[in-house]
Order: C-alpha cells, then structure tokens, then sequence
C-alpha cells in the first residue's frame, strides 16, 4: 500500500510541475491560456508506427514518457506544436471548407450524369 501511495505522489508531484511550467510559458508568453497538460507516464501511443513521448489534441498536451529528466522539454516541445497548431488552423479549415464545397459539386455532376444515363438506357429501340 505504501509503494501506490508512493506512486501516487509521485505522479501528483510531477504533474504539479508541469502545470507550473505550463503557466509559466503561458504567463511569459501571453497566449495559450486554455491549454493544459495531462501526463500518463507509460500510456502507449503511437503515430506512423512511431512511439509517442507526447502529443498536442485540441488545447491539452499529453506526455507519455516516464523519464522525469524529460518530461519538461517534452511539455515545452509540446506547447511550441500548439502554438504552431494555431497558426496552421486557418489554413486547415479553409482547405476542408474547400473539399466539402468540392465533393458537394462532384455528388451533383455525378448525379446528372446518372439521370442522364438512366434516361438514354431507358429510350424504346
């Protein structure tokens, strides 16, 4: 029992860290004040058949790595993707407004062409 609580300290103490350190990058940098950190040391993700060490969803970066010498430059490396993530969003959603807006011309070309088609094989001989 004394090793889990043990553990548990650990983990609490590790993350009180890397909140800390997050709030100071947000502090010093003057954005990102709704991105948080969760870390699961040990959780396997993978990408491109690569091990993930750490990942940015939406605003919360995750660390997997147990390495406590670590897991503050992967918080940092995580918070330098967010911010890139950001400037890249714009581009994102235009391009996927783009491809709706295309595959929508294509379904209604393509379904001319069936009524077409279906018009022609129907005709008496």
């Amino acid at each position: 029992m004394k090793k889990d609580n043990l553990a548990i300290a650990k983990v609490a103490s590790m993350q009180k860290r890397l909140n800390d350190e997050l709030e100071r990058l947000k502090q010093e940098l003057g954005i990102g004040h709704e991105v948080r950190v969760e870390w699961s040391p040990g959780v396997a993700r993978y990408h491109n058949g690569r091990r993930l060490l750490e990942e940015v969803k939406g605003n919360t970066i995750f660390i997997y790595s147990k390495n406590h010498d670590e897991v503050l430059d992967l918080l940092r490396h995580g918070f330098a993707e967010w911010l890139l993530n950001q400037h890249a969003r714009p581009y994102l959603q235009l391009i996927n407004n783009l491809i709706t807006i295309f595959e929508q011309l294509q379904y209604e070309r393509k379904e001319r062409i069936i009524e077409a088609l279906t018009k022609l094989m129907a005709q008496p001989e």
